[in-house]
């Protein structure tokens, strides 16, 4: 295929070829420039935000240790607190038992020996240990004659009672409840009033029985209860059966 005359380049380019490039020269000249100087304001400037950066890095890892830190400390004072209650608690429950049996004496005592300096003695040590068991956060629930509540009291039976005021009351407790510190240690095991219309019934019938007139009290009654009751006595009273006319 024969080359157009017209597509040829005209001039003298054409005839030299294609120009020469400048470009090396140029980066040449750009490696022999010295390299221009950062600002030290600029550069300053650059430093202190990354120290601030790398401070702050350091305080929120301070801050998380000492939270964590913290936290673990107020856990290991918790368990400490913790388990010196539960000793503490145990063993004041030991003195319930103490005073319980010492309350079972003194009840038994008290019916013999009533009165007895020893007694008294007794229960003025009694009175002392309940007085420091107080003041330990140590005392005694009181629940006869009140309302029954479950929260204080467990119920082990139940007491007819005639009077309707004391429907659902207290009436015996068999064994004394305690609370420590507000919380109940051992709790009241008591008899509950439960209104019965017969034993009301059966009460107002024995009143009545006691309104009655007494019967009235004869010579021989009299006698019986001045005299001695010898076979002479009686005869005197009653009569020989050998007067009695056949």
């Amino acid at each position: 295929m024969s080359e157009d005359p017209a597509d040829r380049p005209d001039g003298p380019e054409a005839e030299d070829g294609p120009p020469e490039s400048n470009a090396p020269e140029a980066g040449v000249d750009a490696a022999l420039e010295p390299p221009p100087q950062a600002d030290p304001a600029e550069h300053l400037e650059r430093r202190a935000r990354l120290a601030e950066d790398r401070l702050a890095e350091v305080l929120a890892a301070y801050r998380q240790f000492k939270t964590e830190n913290e936290g673990f400390r107020d856990r290991v004072t918790r368990d400490i607190e913790r388990r010196s209650d539960e000793r503490h608690e145990k063993l004041l429950l030991r003195f319930i038992d103490i005073l319980d049996n010492l309350d079972r004496a003194l009840e038994a005592a008290e019916q013999t020996f009533a009165g007895n300096p020893l007694i008294e003695g007794l229960i003025l040590v009694r009175t002392q240990l309940l007085q420091t068991l107080q003041q330990q956060g140590l005392e005694r629930i009181p629940v006869l004659g009140l309302a029954f509540d479950p929260a204080y009291s467990e119920a082990v039976g139940t007491l007819p009672v005639s009077d309707p005021d004391h429907d659902h009351v207290v009436v015996r407790e068999l064994l004394r409840g305690y609370r420590l510190n507000g919380r109940v240690a051992r709790a009241s095991r008591v008899l509950v009033g439960q209104y019965d219309v017969a034993a009301k019934e059966g009460q107002d019938s024995a009143d009545l029985i006691g309104l009655e007139e007494e019967p009235e009290v004869t010579e021989v009654d009299a006698a019986a209860e001045t005299l001695p009751l010898d076979e002479e006595t009686i005869r005197a009273i009653f009569g020989s059966d050998e007067d009695d006319p056949e």
